[in-house]
């Protein structure tokens, strides 16, 4: 009797062990870790499968996937009112249909990138399946671009509306695209028709535009008229953040009775007037304080120096100006209150950062800016700097303002020569030695840049590189010589001002209002004592 008992245990031990396997696949342990995310290796039918009668299409895949990622990945398209239901295999699965598809109807099945294995790999581009319950399947595409209009570069997951006409934005979409990697995305198996696509930041994933949460933007044309087994483009739309959320304080806090550190909701930037009052809880000004610098690394946070001590028993608010966010949004009021401190400034004075690390023109300062202000004459005495071959211990022109120390060029850095700063790192007790690049006009180059169709007037051309604060900003008709450009690499802009308001207009979907032309070109080369020729092509 013990002997049929374990025997039967083991076999009841190993039906739950099948069943527990079968109820949630895994894949094996050990080896290399996974990085490649799943693929369909064969669907039942085979895309382009006419005359289907089924309500099932089977799905087969290289790996065990994560199932409920699945779910919220298959789109059908058009969107008829078919519902599905998944019944699992162990590496496959059936999309089954809550009723019979219509006929003379291509059904599209889309797996989209959300899908992903159980090491949380995705599917590395959207995947279609397409059957037909006629004699023929359609063959219309109808393909596109979605770039940021600040980089040039495409998202994925971006996602696009397509509406066959009648068009009806208050009901779901007919078709829905997504981005690849590079900003592509495809709409295939399309009918012969009308059709309006357009960007949406679908929030909620149901294939409608919400009007009052949900950004769009259209592409260059409303409409456009798709042939029986043709392949359209429907252009590229530039997005552009739209970015009106101010910057708040979230946070003051003091190192000693006159240095304070902000920190703030997101990075900021300072305006050259940039100024901190110091007041009572009631408003009232009691002191001012100097705006130091930007944290480097984390440039949400600001460093100031009052003028005058705050007192430990005291409370205080601050009154900012001139700090933006990098959108230009300007600082949000400000409600938070700090008590003073009676902590001395232990603050050790050290370098920061200098300006213009790229280079410098003639008639530029050199700034190098400190943790602190500055006191007495030792960092002004000690500055050195090396002249070609000259040793200079009294540089003539040196300005201190607060924490900043600058070399000023006699009229201009002299042409020919190379330079070689030593200033004092009181933290180090020893001189930091940097060469700066000057920027003669021997070395100056220039960009042509020139409209592709010459018809084309007021065009507002913007070139800048963002690490050295170069900017120019032009407007110009067929084409136009930027001129004293240094050897870097830049970013384009350029746009048709149509409306002549000096900013880039992207369009409206509902009612239409095309985008202005639009032109974006990164990493381009200046070289020194050349001209590039750049073609814009709206």
């Amino acid at each position: 009797m013990k002997y049929f008992s374990w025997l039967n245990a083991a076999a009841v031990i190993g039906v739950l062990y099948v069943f527990v396997s079968c109820a949630t696949p895994s894949s094996p342990t050990g080896g290399p870790p996974d990085k490649e995310g799943p693929k369909i290796v064969k669907t039942e039918p085979r895309t382009g499968t006419t005359n289907f009668s089924k309500q099932e299409i089977i799905l087969h895949f290289s790996e065990f996937v994560d199932r409920a990622s699945l779910e919220q990945a298959i789109v059908v398209e058009p969107d008829i009112g078919l519902s599905v239901n998944l019944d699992w295999g162990r590496k496959s699965v059936a999309v089954e249909f809550d009723q019979p598809i219509p006929d003379s109807t291509t059904l599209i099945l889309t797996v989209g990138t959300d899908f992903k294995d159980t090491n949380n790999n995705k599917l590395a581009s959207p995947e279609k399946i397409a059957v037909s319950t006629g004699d023929e399947i359609d063959e219309g595409k109808l393909i596109g671009n979605i770039r940021n209009a600040q980089t040039g570069e495409g998202n994925e997951g971006d996602r696009i509306l397509l509406y066959r006409e009648p068009v009806d934005l208050t009901q779901k979409a007919n078709y829905i695209a997504e981005t690849d990697t590079g900003g592509a995305f495809t709409f295939s198996y399309l009918r012969e028709g009308t059709y309006k696509a357009f960007w949406v930041d679908d929030r909620n994933r149901n294939k409608k535009w919400d009007r009052q949460n949900e950004r769009t933007q259209p592409f260059g044309k409303e409409f456009i008229e798709l042939e029986d087994g043709g392949t359209d483009t429907l252009g590229t739309i530039f997005k552009t953040p739209v970015d009106t959320t101010k910057p708040s304080l979230q946070g003051i806090g003091l190192f000693s009775s006159q240095r304070l550190r902000m920190r703030f909701s997101e990075n900021i930037e300072l305006s050259d007037s940039a100024s901190i009052a110091i007041t009572d809880t009631t408003g009232n000004y009691l002191s001012d304080a100097y705006p130091l610098y930007i944290q480097p690394g984390e440039r949400f946070v600001l460093f100031a120096d009052s003028e005058d001590e705050l007192g430990e028993a005291e409370s205080y608010s601050l009154d900012i100006n001139g700090v933006t966010d990098e959108a230009g949004n300007l600082l949000a009021e400000i409600t938070q209150k700090f008590t003073g401190s009676a902590q001395e400034d232990t603050t050790r004075q050290r370098i920061i950062e200098r300006n213009n690390l790229s280079g410098y023109y003639p008639e530029d300062p050199i700034t190098v800016i400190y943790a602190k202000p500055i006191e007495g004459s030792l960092l002004s005495d000690s500055l050195k700097v090396v002249e070609g071959d000259t040793l200079l211990e009294n540089w003539p022109n040196i300005k201190v303002e607060s924490n900043k120390l600058s070399l000023l060029p006699n009229n201009r850095w002299k042409d020919g020569l190379k330079y070689e700063v030593r200033v004092w790192d009181p933290l180090i007790e020893d001189y930091r030695k940097f060469s700066p690049e000057i920027w003669h006009a021997s070395q100056l180059g220039a960009v042509n840049a020139l409209v592709e169709d010459s018809t084309i007037s007021d065009v507002r051309l913007e070139i800048r590189n963002e690490e050295s604060e170069i900017s120019r900003d032009t407007v110009f008709s067929d084409s136009v010589e930027v001129k004293r450009l240094p050897p870097l690499t830049y970013t384009v802009i350029a746009y048709q001002d149509l409306n002549g308001n000096k900013s880039w207009d992207f369009g409206r979907v509902d009612p239409f209002k095309a985008p202005e032309p639009y032109f974006i070109q990164r990493d381009v080369p200046v070289e020194k004592a050349m001209t590039g020729e750049l073609m814009i092509i709206f």
